[in-house]
């Protein structure tokens, strides 16, 4: 399946669940879900999985309490009712839907061709003047460009702490400080900078 296919199903999944209001296929759609995501490596699934718990808590707790309806708990200034249960239930399986989803989708598909699927699609957009293809071509090399980004972060850094001989936290902070910020920006900008880069201090063989 081509990625501009998996990204206008996606597209239409997220459109579906906020049309779907019936928690008993909100359950279908979850179990579902659920078998496709123990189909993908474990490494993806543990990727931001503190954070999007702690968010889909939030999402839960403040959507079940004061909702009208009829009570079946109350301690207390807390009241929960049979809607703001089914709210809750429903607006929190709807976002964990959404990202695992989103997670789905990038782990069956690179990244790199996720950006030129969405370059195609919108390219249409072109014709009102929008640089979508030029924005979509710097951003598929700042991906490109990550990894050696990395390394290339990691090289200073050492070069850096060579020259300046600190050992103190506040003296590492400073030294990231002076080159981490202005190369973020170059690879924004520039993105295609690091490939020359390496190209030149790769020695002939």
């Amino acid at each position: 399946m081509s990625p501009e296919i998996k990204i206008i199903l996606y597209i239409v999944f997220v459109i579906c669940l906020f049309l779907i209001k019936n928690i008993t296929v909100y359950l279908f759609i979850f179990t579902a879900t659920l078998i496709l995501l123990f189909r993908i490596p474990i490494r993806s699934l543990k990727s931001g999985l503190i954070p999007i718990s702690l968010f889909l808590l939030f999402t839960f707790i403040s959507n079940i309490l004061f909702q009208h309806g009829r009570i079946i708990y109350s301690k207390g200034p807390i009241v929960i009712t049979d809607e703001g249960l089914n709210i809750a239930s429903v607006r929190t399986m709807r976002i964990f839907l959404m990202i695992a989803g989103a997670k789905i989708l990038t782990a069956t598909t690179q990244i790199e061709l996720l950006v030129g699927a969405f370059g195609k699609i919108l390219r249409p957009l072109e014709r009102l003047g929008i640089p979508v293809v030029e924005f979509f071509s710097t951003m598929g090399l700042t991906m490109k460009a990550l990894p050696r980004l990395k390394d290339h972060i990691m090289e200073t850094y050492r070069e850096k702490m060579k020259e300046a001989k600190v050992t103190d936290f506040r003296g590492r902070a400073k030294v990231i400080s002076t080159f981490l910020m202005p190369l973020l920006v170059k690879s924004i900008q520039s993105p295609e900078s690091f490939f020359k880069e390496k190209s030149m201090n790769e020695k002939p063989k």
